[in-house]
């Protein structure tokens, strides 16, 4: 007798293929059979009929590190149906860790409040606590530039010591061995902008000795988009392994014409080189960043008692005035403070929604002092207070989507509406970006068939990740499973109140055991290393 028979369902298979119709039989946590299953008797069985069954969602940019570990039952993923979540996006992750306060500051989507003990070292001992005690979604972890980094050197600015990048490179061994599928850099960030090509080059190899891949947010998507993404393929070809673009859309105030030649590099290193290259992109205008990073880097860089004396000191407010009226910093040419809104903040969720200048008026002060008022509130998660931004405009998002190897993504974290999590919110993708792609791309505007709008979340970041057991519905493989009522389908969040469930996901399976059936959340935690 099989574990779970799923009948009369419109199978979708992952690949883009046209839906069939059809049952699905799942035994050991395999996909037994996909067809015809009228003859097989199920332990559960379950009817499909009139409704969409598709390989559960993998999420290739989360940053859902520790929030994964802050509330084991997964929630925001879960509940979208996302069943696989790559994490250690952008060079940001809590291992490997040797300074336990620099590796909490390079983890986004960390607090304080969630109570886990922050107790690895090594990028082995993170994943035995990540992993043993139990998980309702699957992880595949990226080992983080910028973690490695800080674990080594610090703070510091310099180009490391040939020692430096021997510990370095041992540092990214241990965690390819001990799980990581790759290697990821956050070159807009600090420590990850100190880095230079030849740095990269070298730790990325190590990635690739284990079959692994290079992930990259790539220096500049503005005046230099161009030569950031020609860096991010040198680092793929010099390290021979694939390369993953995160995020692609260009800076708002990029050249005229400059995506064009970024697609067109990326194209022709694929067609004529071979370089396998993914790209990705959440499907929203507005895009998430920390409140900090609106200040210069050292400001926050450095213990964290001197960062939170520095925020909290009138004479350093003054003294970073010029940063705001003449900017070079790559968010705050996006617009001025009006334009940044307040996601998250523990201290302050009555601000959520606000933009900082009307923020700076709840303060009784000028939205400069507010963001260092805001940002000091938080006290020991101050690099965890979250604004949105404006990410793309709607025609370059549309065309970045429109590429046939952009997975979709959410760029945030796992959370919930209640419990630990809720009291942070990274975007509105960390609670459905699944279902927003298929209710506006699809149902709304038509601009993907179905098949096509699921291929982008499954087989496509699949492929990308290297995860070749997950991402599609096929005999043998990991039976990770979503079941869509279209006629209830609703991503019911919004960029100014984000905290909402969407409608429409039905059932989910992971590695064969049913986590969610029609809305009820069953108490079982069937998820692992992907």
């Amino acid at each position: 007798m099989a574990d779970l028979v799923i009948k009369s369902g419109k199978v979708i298979d992952g690949t883009g293929n046209p839906a069939v119709m059809g049952d699905i039989v799942i035994s050991e946590g395999a996909f037994f059979s996909v067809g015809d299953g009228t003859e097989v008797e199920g332990n559960l069985e379950w009817d499909a009929s009139g409704k969409v069954v598709c390989p559960g969602f993998i999420d290739i940019h989360s940053h859902a590190d520790f929030s994964l570990m802050a509330d084991r039952r997964n929630e925001g993923a879960i509940r979208q149906g996302i069943t696989t979540l790559v994490t250690g996006n952008c060079g940001h992750g809590p291992a490997p860790a040797r300074d336990v306060d620099l590796a909490k500051r390079n983890t986004a989507g960390f607090s304080e409040s969630w109570n886990v003990h922050f107790s690895w070292g090594s990028f082995s001992e993170y994943m035995d606590f990540l992993v043993s005690p139990g998980l309702s979604a699957n992880v595949a972890p990226l080992v983080p530039h910028g973690t490695v980094r800080l674990f080594v050197m610090g703070q510091s600015t310099a180009k490391p010591s040939k020692a430096e990048l021997e510990e370095m490179k041992s540092l990214v061994d241990e965690a390819m061995t001990a799980g990581a599928i790759g290697f990821s850099t956050g070159l807009e960030y600090s420590p990850g902008m100190y880095a230079n090509e030849d740095e990269l080059v070298a730790l990325a190899a190590v990635s690739a000795k284990h079959g692994g891949i290079y992930t990259s947010h790539i220096r500049n998507r503005g005046e230099e988009f161009e030569d950031a993404v020609e860096e991010a393929l040198n680092i793929s070809r010099r390290a021979e392994l694939p390369g993953q673009l995160s995020h692609l859309a260009p800076r708002p105030y990029a050249s005229s014409g400059t995506f064009d030649r970024v697609l067109e590099k990326i194209d022709r290193a694929r067609e004529d080189e071979g370089l396998i290259v993914g790209i990705d992109t959440f499907p929203d205008i507005w895009g998430p960043g920390m409140a900090v990073a609106l200040l210069p880097p050292w400001v926050y860089e450095g213990e964290r008692e001197e960062v939170l004396q520095r925020l909290g000191s009138p004479e350093i407010v003054e003294k970073c005035r010029g940063h705001f009226s003449d900017p070079t910093n790559y968010l705050l040419r996006l617009g001025g403070l009006d334009m940044f809104y307040l996601s998250s903040s523990i201290a302050h969720p009555e601000l959520a929604g606000k933009n900082l200048v009307e923020i700076g008026e709840a303060f009784g002060c000028d939205p400069v002092e507010a963001v260092f008022r805001l940002v000091l509130a938080d006290g020991a998660d101050f690099y965890n207070v979250m604004i949105r931004h404006i990410f793309a405009t709607s025609g370059e998002l549309d065309r970045l989507l429109m590429n046939p190897y952009c997975s979709v993504e959410s760029d945030g974290v796992v959370t919930a509406t209640d419990g630990l999590l809720s009291n942070f919110t990274m975007n509105r993708s960390s609670f459905g970006y699944t279902i927003r792609f298929i209710e506006e791309y699809v149902l709304q505007r038509n601009i993907f068939s179905l098949e096509e709008a699921i291929r982008k979340m499954t087989s496509l970041p699949a492929d990308s990740a290297g995860l070749s057991n997950r991402g599609r519905i096929e005999v043998g493989k990991a039976a990770d499973l979503v079941v869509l009522d279209l006629d209830k389908l609703a991503d019911n969040s919004t960029d100014e109140v984000p905290q909402a469930y969407p409608t429409g996901v039905e059932l989910v399976v992971v590695n064969g055991e049913v986590v969610l059936d029609q809305g009820h959340r069953l108490d079982i935690l069937p998820g692992g290393l992907a």
